[in-house]
């Protein structure tokens, strides 16, 4: 139980640490995203160690939808936008869904490319 602490305090302070940043640093991006980023680069680099938030992402990443609810009653309350700016709303939304999926196939694709010709290097000069 402690460690589960441990590592929701480890998230938290990641967490607040870039909202602290977007703050003092008046960046036109949430403090989520910027946690994000920081957490990626702290496992990158080898500062964090994924057993040390491994635990907490799990039960996060399992109970994703919950988090989505506050977004769902926000889309719900503003309904008078969507009936005035509805067709340019599903424009965007489509637009940008489409943009992602194509962003993360092609990413995608390339880093499996580079994984397979370095696993093919290797091979060959073993």
């Amino acid at each position: 139980m402690v460690r589960i602490l441990l590592q929701f305090l480890t998230i938290l302070t990641i967490y607040l640490t870039g909202n602290g940043l977007v703050a003092w640093l008046h960046l036109p991006l949430p403090g989520s995203f910027v946690g994000m980023i920081l957490l990626f680069a702290a496992l990158s680099l080898g500062v964090f160690k994924l057993p040390w938030i491994e635990t907490i992402a799990r039960l996060h990443i399992r109970h994703f939808s919950l988090l989505l609810i506050p977004s769902i009653i926000g889309v719900v309350h503003y309904t008078g936008a969507f009936k005035t700016e509805g067709i340019k709303l599903a424009i965007i939304l489509t637009a940008s869904s489409f943009t992602v999926l194509l962003v993360t196939a092609f990413t995608a694709e390339y880093f499996e490319t580079r994984r397979k010709r370095r696993k093919q290097d290797g091979n060959i000069s073993q």
